[in-house]
């Protein structure tokens, strides 16, 4: 189930089940105003996030502060009218271009993910963008929006409450799923986690799953970092992609969370996408389908619903 917790005074997170559709969000209360940090994948969610939001303050939603491009983080922006949304350059590039191929995406988001709603979800692009660093404040409190670069995302973006001590990392950090590099990005991703610990805040929100800690930000760097390392060694023994997967069969990792690292890393070893037989390393979508299928297994085996 879905949730407002507290995390300082005045600060909160929307949290739901640690699945590939159900991201957190951040709820940033000001003298005036509230800081929203990324908007979810359908109205339903964001109608709850609403009246957990309601619960806590009457102060109007002036800010929505987009990670990242991802459907799940920016699809229902357009719910938010009084707020302006802010996003990276490169991040509202690549929300403009998502936009232009919106019926493409809508057919493959039925095709690769029929239990999901996305209902009243689409791409709007941000209304304002920046590069390299922006500071909102709130009366004392300074709200630094962070672009680390290219990695999970085409600009991994995070919000840093310095006096809080608190981190909102969109998916440059997860909790419950594997480390998530982004295509041909494995070296800047790994650089993005250790921006984060090199702010040394006390709590990091991840962009799916509970809260962590810096500890657990370093455990998924060092996790990502020997998987990396792994594949590098098979690609350095002349393995192809499909040979290195099977190298990996006695990791514990299960092979859909896998599947995306290796892949992720062969193609910057490349610098293109590997060649591969396997079915569910044909696209992208294939890929957080199987992603998205064992999380679902993972979560169920726990007891727990969607």
């Amino acid at each position: 189930m879905a949730e407002l917790r507290k995390l300082a005074q005045d600060v909160y997170v929307f949290l739901q089940p640690p699945l590939v559709w159900y991201s957190s969000a951040g709820v940033i209360i000001g003298e005036r105003e509230v800081i929203l940090v990324d908007s979810l994948t359908n109205a339903a969610m964001t109608e709850r996030l609403r009246a957990e939001n309601s619960r806590v303050t009457d102060k109007p939603i002036r800010y929505l502060i987009n990670t990242h491009e991802h459907p799940d983080h920016v699809y229902t922006n357009h719910l938010f009218p009084q707020a302006t949304v802010i996003g990276s350059q490169r991040g509202r590039a690549q929300t403009q271009a998502n936009q232009r191929v919106q019926s493409e995406h809508t057919a493959l988001f039925a095709k690769y993910f029929p239990d999901v709603d996305f209902g009243g979800g689409c791409y709007t692009p941000q209304a304002m963008s920046f590069s390299g660093s922006l500071c909102i404040y709130q009366g004392e409190r300074e709200v630094r929006v962070l672009e680390l670069g290219p990695g999970h995302s085409e600009s991994d973006v995070v919000v840093h409450l310095p006096a809080e001590k608190i981190v909102f990392c969109g998916d440059v950090f997860v909790n419950g799923m594997p480390p998530l590099p982004g295509e041909g990005r494995v070296t800047q991703t790994i650089a993005n986690y250790r921006a984060l610990e090199a702010l040394e805040a006390d709590l990091y929100v991840a962009g799916h799953g509970e809260p962590g800690t810096l500890a657990d930000v370093r455990a998924q760097r060092i996790q990502l970092e020997g998987h990396v390392q792994h594949a590098r060694d098979c690609f350095e023994q002349g393995l192809s992609y499909d040979e290195a997967l099977q190298a990996f069969d006695d990791d514990p990792m299960p092979v859909d969370f896998r599947r995306l690292i290796i892949l992720a890393s062969y193609w910057e070893f490349i610098g293109q996408r590997p060649a591969t037989a396997d079915p569910a390393s044909q696209n992208h979508l294939t890929l957080i389908q199987g992603i998205a299928n064992e999380a679902k297994r993972r979560r169920g085996s726990k007891g727990a619903g969607q």
